[in-house]
Parts: structure tokens; sequence; C-alpha cells
């Protein structure tokens, strides 16, 4: 992790390729970790943050790479759901993104052998952003240049 010397209090994550889309994770995950994943042309990387401010053994930030997803498209949004737990065994990550083709696409993945995606069509135009509801999880709703806000219904429980 390098400090950025012409900022107070930035920090730098090298990325192998543009990234177009960030989010943390604003659900408690059960781990002191801040959850993050980033989407580029092709690809969402969810990896582990801890800042120096809630940690005083870390000095800055201290970043993790937990896996790297392959998406096949540009990655125009990010949604985390409130599903996703590091201190399950097996730990358990869940998130939405979509992409220029007008698909929203949910993964599933336990950081191990388990990495499964399900694809959700519905907009006609660019989807602009999408959310997971607050408390269970199981619907995404997603709004598009189409003029229309689409609830997804998730059907597929984690294990």
């Amino acid at each position: 992790m390098k400090q950025d010397s012409l900022r107070n209090a930035a920090y730098t994550v090298d990325c192998e390729d543009y990234v177009h889309v960030i989010k943390f994770n604003p659900f408690d995950s059960g781990d002191a970790c801040s959850l993050i994943a980033y989407g580029g042309n092709n690809y969402v990387v969810v990896g582990t943050c801890r800042f120096q401010e809630e940690d005083a053994e870390v000095e800055g930030i201290q970043y993790k790479t937990l896996r790297t997803f392959h998406h096949g498209i540009r990655v125009d949004a990010i949604a985390w759901s409130p599903e996703t737990r590091l201190d399950a065994l097996p730990p358990q990550i869940r998130f939405c993104t979509a992409a220029s083709d007008r698909k929203l696409r949910l993964f599933t993945s336990d950081l191990q052998d388990k990495n499964e995606y399900k694809t959700f069509d519905g907009h006609s135009d660019y989807v602009n952003d999408l959310v997971f509801a607050p408390k269970e999880g199981q619907e995404v709703a997603s709004v598009s240049d189409d003029h229309t806000c689409r609830i997804h219904h998730l059907f597929i429980p984690l294990e």
C-alpha cells in the first residue's frame, strides 16, 4: 500500500486494468475488515481493507484481495448483499452487478470452490444503479435509462 504524498490520508491500491466502479460493503459482514469491490472491463475484484483509524497495528491501510471474478463485460454498477458474511463457515460473498448489456449478474461465492452467478434480464436501456433490499437481501432494485425501476426477486438461497 502506497501513501499518496500529495494529499493527506490518501492511499493507493494498484489495479491491473481500468476500474469503472467501486463500492464498500455497507452491511456488517462479521469481520473487523471492510469489504470492498471494484469492477473493470471484464472483472470484479473483492477485497478487504483495514484502516489505521480502526486498528492501531495497521500503518495507513492494509488491503488484501480475496477473489477476482470473471465478468465478461464492463462493470457499470455494484451492490452488496446484506447476506455477505466473512464470519460464516465457509464465508459467503454475495453481490450484484449491472453491465452495458442491460443485464444484472448476481454473484455468490464461498471464496473456495463455490463461485456461481445468475443473470437477470428486463431493462431495455442502460442500467444506472442497483441496490439490495437492506433487511433480507432477497430483492434487488435497479433503475435504467428505459425510465423504469425494476424489482428483481432473487431465489438463490445461501447454504
